[in-house]
C-alpha cells in the first residue's frame, strides 16, 4: 500500500484530527490575544514577561495554524475534499465554521 493509498484510505479521520487541532489552536490563539490586550490597557503591564509570553504564544499559534492548513491543503489538493463538503461523510466540517474561514481566506488551497 502506497502513501497516497493509505491517506486516501484515512483521509476523513485524518480531516477531523486536522480540524478539530486548528479549532484548538485558534481558540488558544484568541485567548493569548485577549490577554496580550488586557495587559497592555495599562502602559506598566506592557513591559511584563506576562505580556510578552502572551504575545509569544499568539505568534507560536499562528505558526501551528498555518502548517496545519497547509495539510489540509495538501490532502485537498491530492483529494478534493473542499469540492465534495455536501457528501455525508465531510458533514462534520460545518462544526468548524472559523477553520474553513480561515482555510479559505488563507488562499492555500489555491496555491
Amino acid at each position: 500500500m502506497t502513501t497516497d493509498e493509505i491517506v486516501q484510505n484515512y483521509q476523513i479521520k485524518l480531516l477531523k484530527i486536522i480540524f478539530k487541532e486548528i479549532d484548538s489552536l485558534i481558540t488558544k490563539k484568541e485567548n493569548a490575544d485577549n490577554k496580550a490586550l488586557k495587559l497592555a490597557e495599562n502602559g506598566n503591564t506592557v513591559r511584563t514577561s506576562a505580556h510578552w509570553k502572551s504575545v509569544g504564544n499568539s505568534e507560536f499559534y499562528i505558526k501551528e495554524i498555518y502548517q496545519k492548513l497547509s495539510a489540509l491543503a495538501e490532502i485537498d489538493r491530492l483529494f478534493h475534499w473542499s469540492s465534495r463538503l455536501y457528501q455525508e461523510e465531510l458533514s462534520f466540517v460545518s462544526k468548524y465554521p472559523k477553520v474553513m474561514e480561515k482555510y479559505r481566506q488563507t488562499n492555500i488551497a489555491g496555491q
